[in-house]
Order: C-alpha cells, then sequence, then structure tokens
C-alpha cells in the first residue's frame, strides 16, 4: 500500500527475505536506469511510500556532459513526483534539501513533519513527512534513496535501518551497473577517437578532390598524436561547396572529443539548411548544450559557388583567412562573430567576396600564425601573406610547402607548439 511503513520492525527472517528478493530483482540486467527502476519498485513493498526517488552522484567518466562545476546529481530515477523537479544539482551544490544534506554528510535523515524541518526544500506539495540514506559503494558515498509520504510521522528510525539494509545490497548491483556503464562509455569513446583521430589526427598535405576550375590543397600537423584542428569540404545538392577550417579549445584527445562533436553537427545542420549565418547560429547553440562552459570552437565556414567564385562566408572567431588577388593585393575575411559554444545567443554577420581566376584563397588555424620564433616573436599574418603573395604563381600544394617551410626556417625547427593547419584554394586563371 502506497505510503504503508511494511518495513517497520523487520525480522531477521524478513530481512532475509528482502534480500534474496533484491538480488532475483535485479538479476540479468547491467542496465544502470533499470537497475534503479527496479530497486524503486522492490523498496515499495519494504518501505512503503507515494513518492521515491534515487539520486546519484555524478562520475564524468560514467555521465559525460556533467562536468560544469556544480553539478553534483548526474542520474535519477522517480517514482510519484508530477512534473520535473526543482534544479535538484543547484540545491545539492549548497547542500540544501534532504536529499542534499545526506550527500554532503553521509548521514541519514528523517522528517516526521517537513513542514517543521528547516532542510527541507518542497519538491511535492503533497509530502507530509521524508526519509533519506546514503548509498555506499567500496567505502565511497554514490548517491542516495529518498522515501516521501503524504501522511506526517510516516517513517521512523526503524525504517531508516530497513532503507540502509536495502541501500547496502543495491550497492552492489548499482556499482556493477555503474562499471558496466563505464565499459560501455568506453567502448564508445574509442569509437569516437577514431574518428577524431580521421578528422583531427591527419598528417602531412593532402589534395582535396577536384574543384572544376579550382586548384585546392591542405596540410596539417597535429601537436600530440590526435589534434584539435579540422579541415572539411561537404559538397551541397546544389554544386555548391561548404567550407570549414576550425580550432577547438584544448589538446590532445579532449580536443578531438570535442572536434568530433563539432564535426557531427556542422555536417547535419549543413545538410538542412547550408547557409553560413543559420549554421553558425545553430552550432553556436548545440554546441553550448554539449560542452562545458569553458569550452570553445574557433571556425570559418563558408558556401563557396565554384562556378561565379562566390564565397559567402562567417568568421567565428578565428584567424582572419587571406584572400590573396592574382595582383599580389590581398585582404582578410573578417566578418562574423564570436567562437562558438561560447556565448549564448550570439550573433554572426554573413561576409560575401568573389574570388576571381587567378585568386588564392588562404585559410589556417593560430598554430600557423603563432608559430614564435627563437626571441618568442610570432610568424604572424603579414609573413604567411608575404609568403603566399611570392608564390602565388605555383599549385597549391607548393604553396602550402612554402608556408610549412618558412614557418620552420622561422622557429628553426621543425616541431610546432601548437596544432598547425593551412589551407590553399586557387581559381585557375582562364583559359
Amino acid at each position: 500500500m502506497d505510503g504503508a511503513r511494511s518495513g517497520r520492525g523487520m525480522t531477521g527472517e524478513a530481512r532475509n527475505r528482502l534480500l534474496v528478493r533484491i538480488a532475483h530483482e535485479l538479476d540479468g540486467t547491467l542496465n544502470l536506469d533499470q537497475v534503479l527502476g527496479r530497486l524503486l519498485d522492490t523498496l515499495r513493498e519494504a518501505v512503503g511510500y507515494d513518492a521515491a526517488g534515487i539520486f546519484l552522484l555524478n562520475r564524468e567518466e560514467v555521465f559525460p556532459g556533467y562536468g560544469v562545476s556544480w553539478r553534483k546529481i548526474a542520474a535519477t530515477v522517480r517514482r510519484g513526483f508530477d512534473g520535473p523537479l526543482p534544479d535538484v544539482d543547484r540545491l545539492l551544490a549548497l547542500g540544501q534539501g534532504l536529499v542534499g544534506h545526506v550527500l554532503k554528510t553521509g548521514e541519514c535523515a528523517v522528517a516526521s513533519d517537513v513542514s517543521r524541518d528547516p532542510r527541507y526544500v518542497q519538491a511535492r506539495p503533497a509530502t507530509r513527512s521524508e526519509l533519506v540514506v546514503p548509498v555506499h559503494a567500496g567505502g565511497r558515498l554514490v548517491g542516495a534513496m529518498n522515501l516521501e509520504s503524504d501522511h506526517p510521522g510516516a517513517y521512523t528510525n526503524a525504517d531508516a535501518e530497513t532503507l540502509r539494509l536495502f541501500s547496502d545490497a543495491a550497492a552492489i548491483a548499482v556499482e556493477k551497473a555503474v562499471l558496466y556503464r563505464l565499459f560501455v562509455q568506453k567502448e564508445r569513446l574509442e569509437e569516437q577517437l577514431r574518428l577524431a583521430l580521421e578528422a583531427g589526427g591527419r598528417t602531412g598535405a593532402a589534395t582535396w578532390p577536384g574543384i572544376p576550375g579550382w586548384d585546392a590543397a591542405g596540410y596539417t600537423r597535429p601537436r600530440y598524436e590526435i589534434g584539435g584542428d579540422y579541415y572539411d569540404h561537404i559538397p551541397l545538392a546544389d554544386g555548391r561547396l561548404g567550407l570549414v577550417v576550425a580550432d577547438v579549445s584544448g589538446k590532445g584527445s579532449l580536443a578531438a572529443m570535442t572536434l568530433t562533436t563539432f564535426r557531427a553537427i556542422l555536417r547535419t545542420q549543413v545538410e538542412g539548411e547550408p547557409e553560413p549565418v543559420r549554421t553558425a547560429s545553430a552550432a553556436n547553440t548545440l554546441l553550448r548544450e554539449r560542452m562545458a562552459p569553458t569550452e570553445y570552437v574557433t571556425a570559418v565556414y563558408g558556401v563557396l559557388d565554384p562556378a561565379r567564385g562566390l564565397l559567402g562566408y562567417t568568421n567565428c572567431g578565428h584567424p582572419s583567412p587571406l584572400l590573396v588577388r592574382a595582383d599580389g593585393r590581398y585582404s582578410s575575411l573578417t566578418t562574423g562573430g564570436p567562437p562558438l559554444g561560447l556565448l549564448a545567443g550570439a550573433r554572426y554577420l554573413a561576409g560575401e567576396v568573389t574570388v576571381e581566376p587567378g585568386d588564392l584563397l588562404v585559410l589556417f588555424t593560430d598554430g600557423v600564425a603563432e608559430a614564435e620564433g627563437a626571441g618568442g616573436e610570432e610568424f604572424g599574418v603579414d609573413r604567411i601573406a608575404e609568403v603566399v603573395r611570392a608564390s602565388r604563381h605555383l599549385p597549391s600544394g607548393r604553396i602550402l610547402e612554402e608556408v610549412v617551410r618558412a614557418t620552420a626556417e622561422f622557429r628553426g625547427s621543425a616541431d610546432y607548439a601548437d596544432d598547425f593547419t593551412v589551407l590553399a584554394l586557387k581559381r585557375m586563371p582562364l583559359g
């Protein structure tokens, strides 16, 4: 019966039956959500309730995306609540609420009358009494079990002892399910890293598939085995071409994971709406939902009409690409907005240029412009422009070789302190 106290004063035999029942209900599943759900359903027969919940503390490797500094609760399973709970993460971060108190102190909490308990925070108007116990696994606090009743005085210390017994038995199953999720997450991580290696682990020069009337090439060299730079070309249905060069914050595998997320978001968005400003705005929103507040992506995304040489673009906080004219004059593509994933509701502006026959587009990441010489001076955009101007009559692949050679000579080393990526797209002269 809901709200009953069937666990009060349990005999030793009844406790043994409860333990057998828990083991039976949890046998055959390692799915964490199923484990938590079955625990709550079994618990109703041991210690009655009108509402209940199990709250697990965050472990970033098990619950990716919960790495925000204040976020403590990563998984909840509930029964008897109408609508969403208040922001339990923030309450817990402040040690508020009975659940927050238990997870903060590791001690049981019994409230015979929640209206008189200063620790109580209302999540369900009908609740009159509440019982919360910690869940420990391997000597470590991993969560809390919470029971609520519509009747005052529904729970006693005897019920708390029964719930403690239940939580101790359940902790083994919970820990197994958490470890299994860790295993599954590791498998997914390895697959994502494999994809990241394809996008951010390429090393050396690569000639792009033929673009009629154009000569295009790219060169990338990650600082570590897996890099955070990314460039791509995305064929569009109308014969146009999506172009992107990007640099994610951080280094190594974490940067590669963010890169993989960005790549998936970009390609999905471009399939539905390729226009640069809309694409950037959508990517900014989606990245903010999936990354920690300190993470971001700088990028230039453009749509090129190869036949007309028309490039529409937006620059999202990225080093400005160079448009080098056939006569040697050059300009920077600066129009756009802030890095992606950094500011909610960020606005992006659209830029447009026409690449004439003989002109050259050069896109690069900050690892190129910020390559430092022996005295700490940066190579800089002006030097990039001078190298490209001097070699603009060469094929794109050779132009990139000149940029790599010049930066290596400037540094006095072929090693770079950051991921290094540079692209060249040259519109072939007529005839």
